[in-house]
């Protein structure tokens, strides 16, 4: 059986449907093959969505012992399936959206569920429950299909559970275990120990380097790293050597300063990363992987087959859901434009936040990025413990640093780590992103009381 439309997307999450919005309403006729047979993507199915669901109630836990302390207000309970239940109503209150907003479409955009494969450019087969259907692509194909959660090439490593197990739509894990053991350092780890501390789990983190988030900027890591609860156990250069079931608990056998160490718990995570899952066939058209898995696009999201894109994780560029949007829109007008390059995604201004209690937030060229690029640099911070808003929550540990370069004296790049540093790295972002000076910052008259009114202020260290 053979179906035709103008674009068809392998995935139907945020890498893919921004894109067939887009391209729907310029009349063109969008398939989306997804395994899932919805739209959500990792982000609402086990990502950010139920995630950070969950990370609002462990700081409003968190704050509230804080004002216990004051004084102001009483002893806090915590209901582990209560939390997991309202998580479970903000995907499926999300899932209902999509459904709308799919009707909105009038038809012009349909989901398949099945996994879709590449027969040729133009050609992409949907194997369903129901068989196979061919779809030939007229204009264009975008690939979205993300990526899986790995676990290492451990003994037992099938005593580990995934953040899939705690995160996904009716969870495995509905209970909160007393003593929680995580394996990683990345961004998952970090926030998933943020989240079950606060909750009340004794949580240990086994680091196989040095550090958490060896990607990115020490500066920032470090001073993120030093505001966490220090209830949380962290051993750094630990790597785990196997895992082994213990009565009605898990033992972890790792190594740490030349000697080998177990720790016993309810729990064990493995938050060790990612993996890409590019759909079957991209071989028969040509398109290369690089060493991790990833497919290669250039900032046009285009492959070298001109009207076959791959956006979001699946290009390992920046595995985040807004990135993925972003990259999803570039696609639909490049393929609106006949395949011809005319919109570039611009990385620099695409921020990242690590959703630890507290977060941290980062974005563009930092000072350790300059050096390495050869760029001058001038930068000016903000301590958070001036901060009224800062005051008024208790939480005064943070730090807001900005870069510029020093040749233009244009805003490049930015952190935060603290009270509202998800939101305010947006305007620090949005402020690279439309190239805006350390003067024109100045004259940036922000919200008060809000955190945001302190990067005038940093400005005007600068200037004069």
């Amino acid at each position: 059986m053979m179906r035709e439309a103008n674009v068809i997307t392998i995935g139907a999450g945020g890498a893919s449907y921004p894109a067939a919005f887009l391209l729907a309403k310029a009349g063109y006729k969008v398939i989306m093959i997804d395994d899932k047979g919805v739209m959500s993507g990792n982000c609402l199915y086990e990502g950010c969505i139920p995630s950070k669901t969950m990370r609002e109630i462990a700081q409003l836990i968190i704050r509230k012992k804080r004002f216990e302390e004051f004084g102001v207000l009483g002893e806090v309970k915590v209901d582990y399936k209560r939390i997991i239940s309202h998580k479970d109503k903000v995907q499926e209150m999300r899932y209902k959206q999509h459904e709308e907003e799919l009707k909105e479409t009038n038809g012009m955009v349909e989901i398949i569920k099945g996994i879709g494969e590449i027969i040729d450019p133009t050609t992409v087969l949907a194997k369903t429950e129901n068989g196979n259907i061919e779809f030939k692509a007229k204009n264009g194909i975008i690939i979205g299909t993300g990526t899986i959660a790995v676990k290492p090439e451990i003994e037992g490593k099938e005593y580990c559970i995934t953040s899939d197990d705690i995160y996904k739509l009716h969870p495995t894990v509905q209970d909160l275990p007393d003593s929680f053991v995580i394996i990683g350092g990345g961004y998952i780890a970090l926030e998933t120990a943020s989240f079950f501390q606060a909750f009340g789990s004794k949580v240990t983190v086994l680091v196989r380097g040095h550090r958490f988030l060896r990607t990115m900027d020490e500066e920032f890591v470090s001073k993120l790293v030093s505001l966490l609860d220090p209830e949380i156990k962290v051993e750094y250069n630990s790597p785990v050597k196997r895992i082994e079931k213990a009565s009605n608990k898990f033992k972890v056998i790792y190594s740490g300063q030349g000697t080998e160490k177990e720790i016993e718990a309810d729990l064990v995570l493995c938050a060790t990363g990612r993996k890409p899952v590019p759909p079957k066939g991209i071989e028969k058209v040509g398109i290369p992987i690089n060493e991790k898995g990833h497919i290669i696009v250039d900032n046009s999201m285009q492959t070298n087959v001109p009207n076959i894109y791959a956006t979001g994780d699946v290009n390992g560029l920046k595995p985040l859901f807004h990135a993925a949007v972003r990259m999803s829109i570039a696609a639909a007008r490049n393929i609106l434009a006949g395949n011809r390059k005319v919109d570039y995604v611009y990385l620099d201004s695409i921020p990242t936040t690590v959703f630890s209690i507290p977060a941290g937030s980062i974005v563009g060229i930092t000072k350790e990025d300059a050096s390495r690029l050869g760029i001058p640099v001038l930068e000016a911070s903000y301590q958070l413990r001036k901060d009224s808003r800062a005051q008024a929550f208790g939480e005064l540990g943070g730090e807001i640093k900005l870069f510029f370069d020093k040749r233009n004296m244009k805003l490049i790049g930015g952190w935060m780590v603290g009270i509202d540093a998800g939101n305010v790295i947006n305007t620090i972002a949005l402020g690279i992103q439309m190239g805006i000076t350390a003067r024109e910052l100045t004259d940036f008259a922000g919200q008060h009381p809000m955190v945001e009114e302190e990067l005038g202020a940093i400005a005007r260290q600068i200037t004069f």
